[in-house]
């Protein structure tokens, strides 16, 4: 720890608090603070987050933690996403949104992350940058709090936070997603439903097939054919996993590797599975026998061109073959769209300029701009989709040059996969939905994921055993709804647990509302009824929380509704 102790400049933000109405280090005077200067693009940022909670936790009566939230890249300037970073990431601390970095400067930072403890007097006792000094921070706490404890300026208590709902559906943040190729009947889609901690595994109308659940923020997905049973390459992002699983339902899972730092996604590529690292911005090849090797980056983050051990890489986060045979993926830090040789095994850049060189620009290699691209599949032609994720752009690169599809709606698209017509699919995680793209026609319609399909409904409503209502016209009929949860407690982390909505086949059968929020099981809501005849169905939404895993159910109940 520092031997002279300055005192701490006070925490100033244009963008304002989140978690809390305000809050001042004079406030806290007593208690010891750790300031974490953070970006939401950040993976390093994001691992720091995880070693934070243990400390949150162990000292969780004389410890604030206060994340200090400092851009880098243009979209990290609005506060909504901001907002949607601190849900995305669970952090549970006060976070101060600082826009034009003034807090950064007064304490002097120049690297994401920085940690800052400040002693219970108001000074700063220690500053270190990146990750890992977890075991460091937690013995000058506890030197900190002996200190304070001795000369009696010690405050105990736990900073009470605000809780703001979070909108989550069927799908929570979801990162990427896969289609399973050369399928003899309909393919299956992948989705990393990166928020509720789980993969699904679905139809192409969406209907859940597989819930894969127990996986920590899992990211990259990719069905896999080898060997005699179908699998799906899972990356487990939070927990530096990368895992192969097998889908019928009885085989056990196989661990591909746990020594990889923030795995982003994966491919298979000439024989090995290819591995992006974002966390210590490498490609890892991994062989039949399971060792690894270095592909491609040195550890260090730049953007330099060459032969694979010499070439810097900034964030690998999406990967894809070409229609070549290359090894294409993005750079997520030099917002850049980069390839490895498959003869060579050569670096080069196709589009990005670095670190700090971003924008929305179509071109050539010279001329295009990304903002923090996260996504990447092949299409057909050998175009290249770029997942644009700070844009909110889905891009595509032809040729020696970058386009815009001409689609909006999108926030923070973080996956896409193309299916065999050309259309594409997109995770729109700021959005909490997958959608489906045609880029011809540039519509986007949501996929209802989680609905079986319907015979008797029309545009796929979700189908139900239906009980009957009848009444007058412009009636209200009281609905309870429950379902089982096992042992699972409701899990409050995202807002309110429970949410029901109702669908009616003919639009004037309901009126508003149709959508309910509850804390509580069992759920009683009253539909609004309209007039005429035809199906609703009410839905049931719980989030649970258990040892293992937290879980999104459902159930659902029809009614053959007749108004008079």
């Amino acid at each position: 720890m520092d031997r002279v102790r300055v005192r701490a400049p006070e925490l100033e933000g244009e963008g304002g608090w989140i978690g809390v109405d305000d809050l001042t280090l004079a406030q806290l005077r007593g208690k010891i603070v750790l300031l974490d200067f953070w970006t939401l693009a950040c993976v390093n940022c994001q691992r720091v987050h995880e070693e934070l909670r243990g400390l949150e936790r162990r000292f969780a009566d004389v410890l604030t933690v206060v994340g200090v939230h400092s851009p880098k890249f243009p979209h990290e300037h609005q506060h909504a996403a901001v907002r949607g970073a601190v849900a995305r990431h669970r952090i549970e601390h006060p976070v101060l949104d600082d826009p034009a970095m003034a807090t950064w400067s007064a304490y002097a930072v120049s690297a994401w992350p920085t940690l800052v403890l400040v002693d219970a007097e108001g000074r700063v006792a220690m500053t270190v940058s990146g990750e890992g000094h977890a075991i460091a921070l937690a013995a000058a706490i506890e030197e900190l709090v002996a200190e304070a404890d001795g000369a009696g300026t010690l405050r105990r208590g736990v900073l009470e936070l605000d809780g703001e709902p979070q909108g989550r559906g069927e799908l929570a943040f979801p990162g990427k997603l896969a289609i399973e190729d050369g399928a003899t009947t309909a393919p299956r889609l992948a989705i990393a439903d990166t928020g509720h901690d789980r993969v699904l595994v679905c139809t192409l109308g969406g209907e859940v097939l597989q819930e894969l659940d127990g996986l920590y923020q899992p990211q990259g997905v990719r069905f896999d054919s080898v060997g005699d049973t179908a699998a799906l390459l899972v990356c487990e992002t939070g927990a530096d996993r990368v895992w192969r699983i097998p889908l019928d339902g009885r085989s056990p899972r196989e661990l591909i590797t746990d020594r990889l730092r923030s795995p982003w996604d994966v491919v298979r590529w000439h024989g090995h599975l290819v591995v992006a690292e974002a966390g210590r911005h490498r490609l890892w090849a991994v062989d039949r026998a399971g060792e690894l090797q270095v592909l491609a980056g040195t550890g260090d983050e730049a953007l330099v061109d060459g032969p694979g051990l010499e070439a810097v890489l900034a964030q690998p986060s999406g990967l894809a073959i070409t229609s070549e045979g290359d090894l294409a993926f993005v750079d997520a830090e030099a917002s850049a769209l980069r390839m490895v040789a498959a003869s060579t095994f050569e670096v080069r850049t196709l589009a990005g300029a670095g670190l700090f060189a971003w924008g929305a620009e179509d071109g050539d290699g010279d001329r295009a701009r990304m903002q923090h691209p996260l996504g990447l599949a092949l299409g057909r032609g050998g175009a290249l989709f770029v997942a644009d994720t700070f844009n909110d752009r889905i891009r595509v690169w032809r040729g020696s040059h970058l386009w815009t599809v001409p689609v909006d709606g999108l926030s923070e698209p973080g996956g896409v996969a193309v299916l065999p017509d050309g259309r594409l699919l997109v995770a729109d995680s700021g959005n909490h939905r997958v959608v489906m793209v045609d880029p011809v026609r540039a519509h986007v319609r949501t996929l209802d994921v989680g609905r079986p399909g319907s015979s008797d409904a029309p545009d796929d409503l979700p189908a139900a055993v239906a009980g009957t209502i009848v009444g007058a016209a412009g009636s209200t009929a009281t609905i309870d709804l429950d379902l089982d949860a096992g042992d699972d407690a409701l899990d409050t982390a995202g807002g309110p647990p429970i949410r029901v909505r109702a669908v009616a086949s003919d639009p004037q059968l309901l009126r508003e509302p149709t959508e309910w929020t509850a804390a509580t099981l069992p759920a009683r809501v009253d539909l609004a009824l309209g007039a005429g005849s035809g199906r609703v169905t009410v839905e049931l939404l719980v989030a649970t929380c258990g040892p293992d895993a937290c879980r999104l159910r459902r159930t659902q109940r029809g009614y053959d509704v007749l108004l008079s």
